[in-house]
């Protein structure tokens, strides 16, 4: 799908809550600034349009939420509600941080799809909650792409929940994060972030399946110390080093990337995939120096391992991850986040890489979900 004829077709079926307020912003003009757009969480448009395949209804929404610069900006997501009749109190509610899927315009989640996370999805449905899935900020004219500023993406988490109440009245007011991989990251900063949008909507629980953590920055120190990665990683690579420049725009990427990964850079800001690029050696990804401390400096402030949590979390981890999410790293996460009183329940499981753990571990997070929508508190591994 072209990505400009995707945003000039969101058009406004519910609201229009601003006077001068369009989405025309999101085909080309300058993004939308704080005093044109009201606060965050408020719905903008909802449209019927196709999602989940066992939802009763799928809306496509735009919202406002935070961007990386902490101004209004304008969010995509999804909103997916189950066949089965809502309970008393109607269904509660998942909001769901998909993982990376690039940082170029046509990457949104909602535009590239996952069919694993899709699948995991749909099972949610059928046990009777509702689904809420954002794209993110950073996307169309309220670009570029903050990749792993997890902040921004936890805004983008929470507003879409208040956002979906204006969508449908069905709707629990007890909701749950979960997300994948830096959305499993975003989860846990959802369940670290200072509550603005949950004074009338509550927060039960957190479920972080592969989250980012501080294996990104090791990720980084072993890059830099001549470890040997996959195609596959030095994608993520790529991604990691253009969204820090989005975020912290002082790096100097020429000074930071050597001449043979700066095509993989470029390759990143115009294509999700850059997999197909050669595979580089050793020492010939990033230079060592003043850049590369912005870099760790920037992926330091990402990392969730100092919150407090405020709620009952639910990590996941595969025991064959081999990509920035590996089980040492999860677990040093861990220690750092009980060490800060966090009530924590933690599950590995045995030959499950990044991807495949999804699906795997889905028994574990209905039945943590299910604790905590009750009301009861899950195990602690602290």
């Amino acid at each position: 799908m072209n990505v400009s004829s995707f945003f000039a077709r969101r058009r406004p079926l519910t609201i229009l809550l601003a006077a001068g307020l369009t989405l025309a912003a999101c085909s080309g003009a300058p993004a939308a600034r704080t005093p044109e757009l009201p606060h965050p969480g408020q719905l903008l448009t909802a449209e019927p349009q196709g999602g989940l395949p066992d939802a009763s209804q799928n809306l496509r929404i735009s919202y406002v939420s935070t961007s990386y610069l902490g101004q209004n900006t304008v969010v995509y997501g999804r909103v997916s509600l189950p066949a089965t009749p809502p309970p008393p109190g109607g269904y509660p509610v998942i909001s769901w941080g998909e993982g990376a899927t690039g940082v170029a315009p046509q990457c949104a989640p909602s535009l590239v799809g996952s069919a694993s996370s899709d699948a995991y999805l749909d099972e949610w449905l059928k046990r009777g909650y509702a689904v809420v899935r954002t794209d993110y900020a950073g996307w169309g004219a309220a670009g570029p792409r903050p990749e792993l500023n997890q902040k921004s993406n936890a805004d983008a988490i929470v507003d879409i929940v208040t956002a979906a109440h204006s969508a449908s009245d069905k709707l629990s007011n007890d909701w749950m994060a979960a997300g994948h991989s830096e959305g499993g990251g975003a989860a846990l900063w959802t369940a670290g972030l200072s509550d603005h949008a949950r004074a009338k909507y509550t927060l039960k629980g957190a479920i972080a399946i592969a989250p980012t953590g501080p294996g990104i920055l090791k990720f980084i120190d072993d890059v830099i110390n001549g470890k040997p990665i996959s195609q596959l990683v030095q994608m993520l690579l790529a991604w990691t080093v253009a969204g820090a420049h989005v975020t912290d725009p002082t790096i100097d990427l020429h000074q930071l990337v050597t001449d043979h990964m700066m095509p993989q850079v470029d390759a990143a800001k115009a294509s999700c995939k850059t997999a197909q690029l050669p595979q580089l050696q050793p020492g010939q990804y990033l230079k060592s120096g003043k850049e590369t401390d912005k870099l760790a400096a920037f992926l330091r402030r990402q990392d969730p391992s100092s919150l407090t949590m405020n709620v009952p979390v639910l990590i996941i981890q595969g025991d064959k991850d081999q990509t920035t999410v590996t089980p040492d790293t999860t677990q040093q996460m861990i220690r750092s986040l009980c060490d800060h009183g966090a009530s924590i329940e933690y599950k590995s499981y045995q030959g499950e890489n990044h991807g495949s753990v999804i699906g795997a571990s889905r028994m574990d997070a209905f039945s943590f979900a299910a604790s905590a929508f009750a009301g009861s508190a899950p195990k602690n591994s602290c």
